[in-house]
């Protein structure tokens, strides 16, 4: 499942439409956002509010006065070149791409990379407030951020800053007929559509490379996208796989966490608030019996960790660091970049003790910030006991990040048994 998802979660639109169809396999209801659903007890449910973001959940069969919800967050967006809105360039007999960064990525990982592009479209509709949305994934390598050779700049070897907009604009053909408005009609052509019905898009460029065990015994996964489709993957994995009798299990997909989470997909939204409000109404609760019920509630922020590097030693903990191979990460900050509290920290540690699945614990070096998680935006807009956690991995936001199998399988394994115990 985990290199099915890696190879078509190609945009944050493919990761939801991915999502929707497992789900939908596996026997829940799509409710739609823009209508008053009434979920009941003992079903199943997904809900799309917009096309990059998702929630879905269960409700237990038995009927309390009080549902403890236990709820997992992961995001499904990673830093990558997005397409601007005049995007033709001509120079040297080469046709390119105008891009821009999204997030922040290592960014000469992606040189020489066969690089495909996916995102929506937006085309003419009959109405202008119904613009037709199309989903898009050229499925193909179609450009490529030619590298240099060290001949031309031998200081390369010694580092040297990138000029982003120089030298990162992707090659997307070579010839003469590469002039204003190519682009469009390249779109226009793989739509089947006339270039001028094309209103809008919202497109990125992906490494197109695949997924691969390795290592002598296959005990690593190289790949693009593990952070953090690894742990969208294992949520999927955990909402199907758990069967609690009572409660409210939901896992939340958001969008825009490499960009700060504000926006009306991102985790610093009403989304979740707004999700929930609805699933307690229809279940005949109160506001009032949601505020008590977030009391009893657990949530997971699930994000890669940055396992200790056996080059860079120096770039981890003196004590407490995460190995690739030896189990989830619970992520640990002072500094409040992550949720995890004493109490819940106590819980998952019960847990890994009780089915026996590799857990450790991480802190970043005092000279190093380390990253940030959805998790405390999620903590302080609704307030209950959480705890990031993750699979620790090497060069995240790299255009190639490695995880150990057994990290995977064990994060699987937490996340079932946190939903269902």
């Amino acid at each position: 499942m985990l290199f099915d998802c890696l190879k078509k979660g190609t945009a944050p639109n493919r990761v939801v439409f991915y999502a929707k169809e497992y789900l939908s396999e596996n026997g829940f209801e799509e409710l739609y956002y823009d209508k008053i659903f009434h979920p009941v007890h003992g079903g199943k449910y997904f809900v799309t509010p917009f096309p990059d973001v998702l929630f879905a959940f269960t409700v237990g069969e038995k009927s309390k006065f009080l549902q403890s919800m236990r709820m997992a967050f992961a995001h499904l967006d990673q830093p990558c070149f997005k397409i601007k809105g005049k995007a033709d360039r001509k120079n040297f007999g080469c046709g390119q791409l105008n891009v821009e960064i999204y997030g922040g990525m290592t960014e000469h990982t992606w040189f020489d990379r066969p690089l495909g592009i996916a995102g929506m479209i937006a085309l003419r509709g009959e109405e202008v407030f119904e613009p037709e949305m199309i989903s898009y994934d050229s499925k193909r390598p179609v450009a490529i951020i030619p590298g240099i050779a060290i001949h031309m700049k031998r200081e390369m070897n010694e580092g040297w800053k990138i000029d982003r907009q120089k030298e990162l604009l992707p090659v997307i053909g070579l010839g003469k007929q590469w002039t204003e408005g190519s682009f469009l009609r390249f779109l226009g052509s793989e739509l089947q559509v006339d270039p001028s019905e094309i209103l809008s898009y919202d497109l990125t460029l992906y490494n197109d490379e695949q997924p691969r065990y390795v290592g002598i015994n296959d005990d690593l996964i190289v790949s693009p996208r593990l952070d953090n489709l690894a742990s969208v993957c294992a949520l999927l994995e955990a909402i199907t796989e758990a069967d609690r009798e009572d409660g409210i299990n939901l896992i939340g997909l958001f969008h825009n966490e490499e960009v700060g989470s504000v926006s009306k997909s991102g985790a610093d939204s009403t989304l979740l608030s707004g999700i929930l409000k609805q699933i307690f109404h229809a279940l005949t609760c109160s506001d009032d019996m949601l505020r008590a019920s977030l009391g009893q509630s657990y949530y997971l922020s699930v994000d890669g960790a940055h396992g200790a590097h056996p080059n860079y030693p120096e770039c981890s903990d003196i004590t407490t660091r995460v190995i690739l191979g030896e189990g989830v990460a619970i992520k640990s900050s002072s500094t409040g970049n992550y949720a995890s509290d004493c109490r819940m920290k106590a819980i998952m540690t019960g847990i890994a003790d009780k089915y026996d699945i590799l857990l450790q614990e991480m802190a970043n070096r005092n000279t190093i910030r380390g990253g940030s998680t959805l998790g405390p935006m999620i903590g302080a807009a609704t307030p209950m006991y959480g705890c990031d956690i993750g699979v620790p991995m090497w060069a995240m936001h790299s255009a190639m990040e490695t995880i150990s199998k057994n990290d995977y399988e064990a994060l699987c394994q937490l996340l079932t048994a946190f939903l269902n115990d």
